[in-house]
């Protein structure tokens, strides 16, 4: 697919300019974009190195001096991704509409208009699925599962009994919604499988990344809120109320009860302990572990999480610990030689 660059001017609504009108094939990032493609500018220092930039066409801000074509617009990166979405593959291509002949459907699921479903997907009793619907190979909707309009399961994904997704969910290969949450408790003969008899709720615009675990609750829902973002990699526990528009990086875990606002943050590899409240607009940096309740706009690090500066404040006397204690040792030394020069001149008295 090829559009010349007046063209996505046209279809983005943004300002064209530059002395010609190339064709575009592609996009690419700032240094790696070549004849062809276009990318955009939106970082002081790659400004210096324009000169590197081999990209027919760049989107960049109006203040920037270029001598490429270039689409101006006040925010690059965000147009950089409206245009990314005109050279994806069609949807059509990747999972082509109509019910595949080697998939199961149960005679009681409900499908709807101009959905998708692929070879070796199982669809149990009572399903509902919603127009344009889209689902790989081998995925898996267990008996009363729910899913809304223009949705995408890709392959391999599982959705346990009675979950519920809203419209426009999208999850990556992997990715378990409703496995049992980690309940147990102490028995005479060893630990007892508590049984897990609630249900997950995705809302609109959740995305869950590959290998992602969303766990049911015990009694009740866990919830993802709307519009809410989970990476790769990532663990949801059971009864966690996840708040709307939040964003979880790969490899982090929310363990069991706990409750996160309204556009919360959690960096890679960041965990929360069970029953914990996040408050809303919480940012919680990469490898930090919180065991403690964090209030509405905090930004927590380390381990255990503190405030953020006073995190770095510890961190930077982390890294000072070495020569602070030779110093230590160094001045119990001298107390100690000065402390004995005294009991010797007491003796000699």
């Amino acid at each position: 697919m090829t559009f010349t660059l007046s063209e996505l001017a046209e279809r983005l609504g943004l300002t064209m300019t530059g002395d010609s009108d190339p064709v575009i094939a592609g996009a690419a990032g700032f240094l790696e974009a070549g004849p062809g493609e276009i990318s955009f500018l939106d970082q002081g220092a790659l400004r210096e190195r324009l000169d590197e930039c081999r990209a027919s066409a760049l989107i960049a801000g109006p203040e920037v001096p270029l001598t490429l074509p270039a689409l101006r617009c006040g925010n690059p990166r965000a147009e950089f991704a409206r245009l990314l979405a005109m050279f994806a593959p069609e949807i059509d291509r990747i999972l082509p509409p109509g019910v595949h002949p080697g998939a199961h459907v149960d005679p009681t699921a409900r499908l709807g208009d101009g959905i998708a479903v692929g070879p070796g997907c199982s669809i149990g009793p009572d399903v509902v699925i919603g127009d344009r619907t889209r689902l790989g190979a081998n995925v898996v909707l267990e008996a009363d599962v729910t899913i809304g309009s223009d949705c995408c399961l890709y392959h391999g994904t599982t959705v346990r009994e009675r979950c519920r997704l809203g419209d426009r969910v999208i999850l990556h290969p992997g990715a378990v919604i409703g496995s049992d949450g980690f309940g147990y408790h102490p028995g005479p003969e060893g630990l007892v499988k508590i049984p897990q008899i609630g249900i997950v709720v995705l809302e609109d615009d959740v995305e869950i990344g590959a290998n992602s675990c969303v766990d049911r609750a015990t009694t009740g829902r866990t919830r993802i809120g709307a519009g809410t973002k989970i990476d790769n990699l990532c663990q949801v526990g059971h009864n966690v109320d996840f708040g709307s528009h939040s964003a979880m990086s790969a490899l982090s875990g929310i363990s069991g009860s706990c409750t996160i606002g309204t556009g919360v943050v959690l960096g890679g590899q960041a965990g929360v302990a069970d029953h914990r409240t996040l408050g809303d607009g919480v940012k919680v940096a990469a490898k930090s572990a919180v065991i403690r309740d964090v209030p509405a706009g905090q930004t927590v690090i380390g381990f255990p999480a503190v405030e953020f500066r006073r995190g770095m404040r510890l961190m930077a006397h982390y890294q000072r610990l070495p020569e602070l204690a030779a110093r230590v040792a160094l001045l119990e030394s001298r107390l100690k030689t000065t402390l004995a020069g005294g009991t010797e001149g007491k003796e000699e008295d």
